[in-house]
């Protein structure tokens, strides 16, 4: 068996998908299958089984066997990776990197891209998770780096400010919000209100600051994707609070009204970098949070 092989196996079990097992190893979904079934044809034995019809796979007890012993061996030979790697000021080699879409899709962009100018012969692998897969991942050794919003201290995590973003009020352009300069929370009190799932961190800011407010408002739909927010504003489901950064586009497009909040109720969502604590860090990985770092 295989350190790759062993890999492969940890990261199907950890994403529960063959294609994103796949795309953390710079790999072919059919190459993952391949190894599997190889795996399997080794010792005679199935270490997964997939429901007829679904993607979801379970461990067999000898797979969980299998997890089980092979999860601490990989993090010995990553750290061990880590350690002599750490040892060159050469910056090359891959870096992973998870983070949530509404930071993702619109901060990391204009800060990715310079970096890839200076560092060509490093490749980042960008993966868009949840919050907590996230922080596991980065603690596991799964990422190099994780990005999320509103970051909390983790045992064995280190954070590292990425930015902090004003928040505003979105609606639909035909709605009555949309010819104002500006709102106050307590505007808010009723409104039909599309919200971040109850588990994101951004929710728990801003149910924070509703209360705060003392305004009440009535959640139709809540998703984990801030795209999907801006869709179902966008069609007049409702209204929503996110970072005005991230409907600059559609404010341009004329799809979506964004609302300054007036001074007393204005607050700001934080966003960090998350690296699992380590003596010593590859050279690539300590060039990617240098130059994508908020400066002071």
């Amino acid at each position: 068996m295989e350190l790759m092989d062993i890999r492969l196996f940890c990261d199907l079990v950890e994403t529960g998908s063959f294609s994103r097992a796949a795309e953390r190893n710079f790999v072919s979904q059919s190459a993952v299958s391949q190894r599997l079934r190889t795996m399997e044809r080794q010792y005679n034995l199935k270490f997964l089984e997939r429901s007829k019809g679904k993607s979801v796979v379970r461990l067999t007890e000898a797979g969980r066997i299998l997890y089980e012993g092979a999860r601490p061996l990989l993090l010995q030979a990553d750290t061990l990776d880590a350690q002599v790697r750490g040892l060159s000021d050469e910056v090359t080699g891959s870096v992973r990197v998870a983070t949530v879409y509404s930071v993702g899709l619109h901060a990391l962009p204009s800060r990715l891209k310079p970096f890839l100018f200076a560092y060509p012969m490093v490749n980042v692998h960008l993966e868009y998770s949840q919050t907590q897969r996230i922080y596991s991942d980065v603690l596991s050794g799964a990422v190099d780096v994780g990005i999320v919003a509103v970051p909390a201290p983790r045992t064995g995590i280190e954070i590292v400010p990425f930015g902090v973003e004003e928040m505003a009020c979105i609606c639909a352009p035909e709605h009555p919000f949309a010819q104002k300069t500006e709102l106050t929370l307590s505007c808010l009190d009723g409104e039909e209100f599309i919200a971040f799932d109850d588990d994101i961190p951004t929710r728990f800011l801003i149910d924070e600051k509703l209360r705060e407010a003392g305004v009440r408002v009535h959640i139709v739909m809540a998703f984990d994707n801030i795209e999907t927010i801006k869709n179902l504003v966008e069609i007049g489901s409702g209204v929503a609070l996110v970072p005005a950064d991230t409907v600059r586009a559609e404010v341009r497009e004329g799809t979506l009204a964004c609302v300054p909040l007036a001074a007393d109720d204005r607050f700001t969502r934080s966003s960090g970098i998350l690296l699992k604590r380590v003596e010593r860090r590859r050279a690539a990985v300590r060039a990617f949070v240098e130059h994508v770092r908020l400066l002071p």
